[in-house]
């Protein structure tokens, strides 16, 4: 699992971000909810550059 600082009850916005940037990269990555947390199924190496990306889309800060 890959964690998110503050997901509260916003996971399904944040999955569909995670989906979307995913869908870019083409790795085969597919971000769901389950039980509140955020999870994700495929490459691990992928996922965290995933989250990276759409974490720097609100910090305004490129990697």
């Amino acid at each position: 699992m890959i964690s998110i600082n503050s997901i509260n009850r916003n996971g399904e916005i944040w999955r569909k971000i995670l989906n979307s940037v995913a869908g870019k990269y083409d790795c085969g990555v597919n971000f769901t909810i389950s039980c509140g947390q955020l999870k994700y199924e495929g490459d691990r190496d992928c996922a965290e550059e995933i989250v990276r990306e759409a974490m720097a889309l609100f910090n305004g800060s490129g990697s």
